[in-house]
């Protein structure tokens, strides 16, 4: 029988929720959190089971915490909304809907580039390999955007006074 790793109750009432097939969305308005607090929580999970999806993170958690049942005894029904085989895409690549429509990707894709600055709280990098480069390329946005404004002031400012 395998171990349960030391897991805060926050953490565990995510993970539960994620097993039900929950988004962070989801998650965050029946909990009454912030969805960046239920996505920290699952990535401490994930850290902790040492698993890339927060599906099998989900799947371990429940398989775990469900008391065996004893010889000569009935295993209680549990409904389940769709199977917790293991999720290829990991939980940090932030695609949280497993069907997102394609106004919801560019929505999710423009707020992640517009997104300002490291996450407070100094936590590690867990980004994917497109996390990654999505970071570089913000940063390269904002740095060229950053760049032409002071330069039109430059030359606004010699024009008034030229």
């Amino acid at each position: 029988m395998q171990t349960l790793p030391a897991l805060s109750e926050g953490e565990k009432q995510c993970l539960r929720l994620v097993s039900q097939g929950y988004n962070s969305k989801e998650i965050a308005r029946q909990l009454h959190i912030s969805e960046h607090t239920v996505d920290q929580r699952v990535r401490t999970s994930l850290r902790k089971f040492g698993v890339p999806s927060r599906k099998e993170a989900a799947r371990l958690f429940v398989s775990v915490e469900q008391p065996q049942p004893q010889t000569g005894t009935y295993q209680p029904l549990i409904h389940q909304s769709e199977p917790l085989a293991s999720d290829p895409v990991p939980a940090s690549s932030l695609a949280q809907p497993d069907r997102p429509d394609e106004r919801t990707q560019r929505n999710t894709l423009l707020k992640r580039i517009l997104a300002f600055g490291p996450p407070l709280g100094g936590s590690t990098n867990e980004l994917s390999k497109d996390g990654r480069i999505l970071a570089m390329i913000r940063a390269a946005v904002l740095t060229g955007v950053g760049l032409v404004t002071l330069l039109l002031l430059i030359a606004g400012a010699f024009k008034a006074l030229g």
